[in-house]
């Protein structure tokens, strides 16, 4: 019995969270007398914003989108954040696939009442000196992506070569600003926590994407 009402008791928190949620938009918040209020609507679908229990219910929600196309590519998620990789040395085989895997995504989207962002979905070929590239192009109904030659992915700056002289740019810059501040504080600080000063500032910076 206690158990049950344990169950009872979550179910009824986490209808109250998810239902009868309404939302508005304002604009020019700043100044009430010459601000816009929209009427407000009831949210149909959707968690509220900046919440903690927002991205876990987002993870639970997305978790089958990879494996709707996990027999196609490899598929690497890490929040929002949704990345398919596809390998293969033949070149119809690759543009095949491509298309494949797109209207696989763009059928999981629609069944689970959401919408893909064109704006910022990019496709991306990783080339040596001796490919060309492919001419691909990867479009749903009458709207297409964009073929980038670099993008930002968790951070790092990718591009067709894999290899991007636009992270050593920022890492270079970064490392300089620790120096700087190293430098600054010597004369004050212990050894640790120069050390701590180090890792913080300089060695995580090195270290994040050095497989890369």
């Amino acid at each position: 019995m206690k158990f049950y009402g344990i169950i009872g008791v979550a179910i009824r928190l986490m209808e109250s969270y998810l239902r009868n949620r309404y939302q508005r938009v304002i604009i020019n918040a700043h100044n009430i007398s010459n601000g816009y209020f929209s009427k407000w609507k009831k949210v149909q679908h959707g968690v509220p914003q900046v919440s903690v229990l927002g991205p876990l219910l987002f993870l639970i929600y997305i978790n089958n989108l990879s494996k709707s196309v996990s027999d196609k590519s490899r598929p690497i998620l890490f929040a929002d954040d949704t990345s398919f990789i596809i390998a293969n040395h033949d070149e119809n085989e690759v543009k095949f696939k491509t298309k494949e895997i797109f209207n696989e995504i763009n059928k999981w989207f629609h069944s689970n009442i959401l919408m893909l962002n064109y704006d910022k979905t990019y496709f991306l070929q990783f080339l040596t000196k001796i490919d060309n590239e492919l001419n691909i192009q990867i479009s749903f109904g009458n709207r297409k992506i964009a073929t980038a030659q670099s993008l930002k992915f968790l951070g790092l700056t990718i591009d067709t070569t894999l290899i991007s002289k636009h992270n050593i740019g920022e890492l270079t810059s970064e490392l300089n600003k620790a120096c700087y501040a190293i430098r600054l504080i010597k004369p004050f600080m212990s050894l640790d926590v120069l050390r701590s000063t180090y890792f913080l500032y300089a060695h995580s910076f090195i270290s994040y994407g050095i497989i890369f």
